[in-house]
C-alpha cells in the first residue's frame, strides 16, 4: 500500500513539472471572465441568433451552360457564299445565281462586315444561326437569296488549370465537353486530399468556389467547362485554426458558408479518444468592429453580443452535437479541444507501468 502511494505521488510530481498540451478548461473560463469575454453554450438560441453566413458563390452560380463545338467566336474566320433561289441572277438578271462573298474575320465584339449585308453580329452563334441571320439581311438587296457559312480558321477552345496540381497548363476542350473533374484529371489530379482542397472557377469576371469532395459526391456541382475558363486549385478565401486534443492541428482552408463546426472538427481529424474532453470543445471568434448579434435568452431578455466571443460545445451531448452541424465556421475562427482531466495523468502513469530497463553487464 505504501509503495502504491509512493508511485502515485511520483506520477503527480512528474505531471506537475510536465509541459501542458494547452490551457485547461478552468483556465479558459477564468481568462475569459477576467477579460470580459462571454462564453456561450451552443444552444438553439445561439445558433438562431448567429444565422448562416452567406456562402461564396458555388459553381452553380456560374450558370448551366454547356460547351457547344462549332460556335463562332471572336478571332475565328468565316467564309460566306450567297446563292439565288431563282433562275435569274442573285442581284440582277445578268449576275450569276451564286456569289462567293469571301472570308471574314470575326472581331472581338463578334461582328463581321459583309458586302450587300453590312455589319452583322455572329459571335456566340452556331453556323446554322449565322446562315439564317445573313440570309435575312441579304433579302433586303438580293433576289430570293440564301447564304452558307463555314469556319475556315478557328481559334482553339481552351481552359487552364493552375495551382496545387502536378501538371498545370492550358488544355483544349473537345466535343465530349470536359467538366471540372475532367480538367483536374488532365492536370494530374490534386496535391491534397479532396476534403482539404478548394477549387475555384474563374469565368468572364465571375467566380465560383467549391470544396473538391463536394464536387466529387454531387454531380450537379461538376459543371461543364467553357472556353476561357480558369480553374485554380488551392486554398479558399477563409481559414480556421485547430488546436488541442484533435487528430491534426494547424490552419485549414475552407469555403465560408459551406463548413460547419462539426465539418471543421472532422477536417482536423476529430477528437482524440485518448485525450479529448468532449465537454471542453471551444470555438474562439473575433467579431469585426461594428458587428454584433442579438441573443434572445430563455427568460425573455435580449442581449447584444459584440467583440470577442467564445462558444462552448459539449460533444458528449447529442443535442449540442447536432447543433455543431448547424453552426457555421467563419474566417479566422479557432477551434480548441481541451484534455480530459486524467489524460496527462494516464500518459505519465505509463512511465511507471513499463518494466525498468536493466543495464547490461560489463563484458
Amino acid at each position: 500500500m505504501i509503495r502504491s502511494i509512493a508511485v502515485i505521488s511520483a506520477c503527480l510530481g512528474v505531471l506537475a513539472c510536465a509541459p501542458a498540451d494547452g490551457p485547461k478548461t478552468r483556465e479558459v473560463v477564468s481568462d475569459a471572465r477576467q477579460s470580459g469575454t462571454p462564453i456561450l453554450q451552443l444552444t438553439d438560441q445561439v445558433v438562431r441568433a448567429l444565422g448562416t453566413p452567406r456562402a461564396s458563390g458555388g459553381f452553380q452560380s456560374l450558370g448551366a451552360q454547356r460547351y457547344v463545338p462549332g460556335v463562332i467566336k471572336p478571332g475565328d474566320t468565316i467564309a460566306v457564299t450567297a446563292f439565288g433561289g431563282s433562275e435569274s441572277g442573285l442581284f440582277n438578271p445578268a449576275d450569276s445565281a451564286m456569289l462567293n462573298l469571301g472570308d471574314f474575320a470575326v472581331s472581338q465584339s463578334g461582328n463581321v462586315s459583309l458586302p450587300f449585308a453590312g455589319t452583322i453580329n455572329v459571335g456566340g452563334k452556331s453556323i446554322s444561326a449565322a446562315q439564317q441571320i445573313i440570309t435575312r439581311k441579304l433579302r433586303e438587296t438580293a433576289v430570293d437569296p440564301y447564304a452558307t457559312v463555314s469556319i475556315t480558321r478557328k481559334e482553339t477552345d481552351t481552359y487552364s488549370v493552375q495551382g496545387a496540381v502536378p501538371a498545370a497548363g492550358v488544355f483544349s476542350l473537345t466535343s465530349r465537353g470536359e467538366t471540372v473533374l475532367d480538367g483536374l484529371a488532365n492536370a494530374g489530379g490534386t496535391v491534397s486530399a479532396p476534403d482539404q482542397t478548394v477549387v475555384t472557377v474563374l469565368r468572364r469576371g465571375r467566380r465560383g468556389q467549391e470544396i473538391l469532395s463536394n464536387v466529387i459526391t454531387d454531380t450537379g456541382r461538376n459543371i461543364p467547362l467553357l472556353p476561357g475558363d480558369t480553374v485554380v486549385v488551392g486554398g479558399g478565401d477563409a481559414r480556421f485554426v485547430a488546436d488541442g486534443a484533435l487528430g491534426a492541428t494547424g490552419t485549414f482552408d475552407f469555403v465560408e458558408g459551406t463548413t460547419s463546426l462539426s465539418d471543421g472538427i472532422g477536417q482536423a481529424g476529430g477528437l482524440l479518444d485518448s485525450r479529448a474532453n468532449p465537454g471542453s470543445v471551444f470555438l474562439f471568434r473575433r467579431q469585426p468592429v461594428g458587428e454584433s448579434f442579438i441573443l434572445q435568452r430563455r427568460n425573455g431578455t435580449r442581449e447584444i453580443v459584440t467583440g470577442d466571443v467564445i462558444f462552448r460545445i459539449d460533444y458528449s451531448s447529442p443535442g449540442e452535437r447536432l447543433r455543431a452541424n448547424q453552426f457555421q465556421l467563419r474566417d479566422g475562427d479557432a477551434i480548441y479541444v481541451g484534455n480530459a482531466p486524467l489524460a496527462n495523468f494516464s500518459k505519465y502513469f505509463q512511465i511507471f507501468s513499463r518494466p525498468p530497463e536493466v543495464p547490461a553487464l560489463p563484458q
